[in-house]
């Protein structure tokens, strides 16, 4: 009886295979997919130099040097993060101990801010 319940119009329900399993893919969703996995490249090689003091400076050397963005293959993750919230602590606190601590941070990852021309630590007040 199971076997029975199991088939269906003949042919067993094994055979027949669910239209989840093999899907069209439209133009879109490849182009979108490539685009994706594009980005992932892409993400890797900008995380390829390990993130310290040393890293950032360097890559924001380049920056202040290029007059722009680095290149994606001397990115490094991280590094604009930390140097965004230095610029938004020394803003923040103006001056006193705390906007001191973020010009040594600032100036300790060499931070440079986007812009023309990009922006330095002496530039925001340090």
């Amino acid at each position: 009886a199971l076997a029975q319940d199991l088939t269906c119009s003949g042919s067993s329900l094994r055979s027949r295979r669910p239209t989840f399993f093999a899907p069209q893919r439209s133009p879109t969703m490849a182009f979108l997919a490539r685009l994706l996995a594009l980005s992932a490249v892409a993400a890797a090689s900008v995380s390829a130099t390990s993130f310290s003091p040393e890293a950032c400076t360097d890559m924001f050397a380049t920056m202040k040097k290029l007059g722009g963005p680095v290149p994606p293959s001397e990115g490094v993750m991280g590094c604009t993060e930390v140097c965004a919230k230095v610029h938004e602590l020394k803003e923040y606190w103006g001056s006193g101990e705390m906007a001191t601590f973020a010009c040594a941070q600032g100036q300790k990852y060499g931070c440079v801010w986007p812009g023309t021309p990009p922006t330095t630590t002496a530039d925001i007040g340090c």
